[in-house]
Parts: structure tokens; C-alpha cells; sequence
């Protein structure tokens, strides 16, 4: 059971980088997917541009599947009073890393998204 909900603002650090998408590492080894469509509500050229490995963001819980030990995330559905208030710092330690959830869906995704070679 995740001790995320769907609604919650939580941080994020960006663990991999995509034309069109990012995997984000939460507390407790939590993965999640940020969509290019979930940046802004404003047109964006260029993920890559946008969103780097290593970029630390808030980000707002849209869809949890918990058989799938998945998580959608959005950066547009955090709103700039939001943005700046502080939260608690998180700690994750290497061993709670893991891309299992993520990376068995990863073609699934890539192909829904017209992108076969990332």
C-alpha cells in the first residue's frame, strides 16, 4: 500500500529523461512518470529542454495503480501559491530504488506515445 494519494504534492527528484516523458524517484523508492503533457499549460518545444536528470520538483499525484506499483504525476496541477510553500525534506536511500513497476510498462507507454525508439 502507497503511503501516497492521489491529490498529494509531493517532491520529486528526475531519475531519467525522454523525449516526451520523465521518471521521477519519490520518498520510500515511490516511481512515478511526469507526462510532457503534464509540464505546463502552456506549449512546450522541447521536454529535454525543460527537464533534466537530476531537477528536483513538486509535483501533484494524478493516478496511482497499486497493483501495477504505479504513479502519474503533473507539474501544470501544482499551483504557484503551492509551488512555494516549503515541504519536508525526503531521504531515499539507494536500496529503495527500483524501475520494476515503470520499466515492465515501458514499451506499453512508448508505443501509446508514438515513440518506439527512446
Amino acid at each position: 500500500m502507497s503511503k501516497f494519494e492521489v491529490g498529494d504534492i509531493v517532491i520529486g527528484t528526475v531519475v531519467r529523461v525522454y523525449p516526451s516523458y520523465a521518471i521521477m524517484l519519490f520518498d520510500g523508492g515511490k516511481t512515478g512518470l511526469l507526462h510532457i503533457s503534464e509540464l505546463s499549460e502552456h506549449f512546450v518545444r522541447s521536454f529535454t529542454g525543460y527537464v533534466q536528470t537530476g531537477n528536483i520538483y513538486k509535483v501533484r499525484v494524478i493516478e496511482i495503480d497499486e497493483d501495477k506499483d504505479e504513479m502519474k504525476v503533473s507539474l501544470k496541477r501544482v499551483g504557484r501559491d503551492e509551488r512555494h510553500k516549503p515541504l519536508p525534506h525526503q531521504e531515499i536511500a539507494e536500496e529503495d530504488i527500483s524501475f520494476d513497476g515503470l520499466k515492465a510498462h515501458l514499451e506499453e507507454w512508448k508505443e501509446a506515445y508514438g515513440r518506439k525508439n527512446d
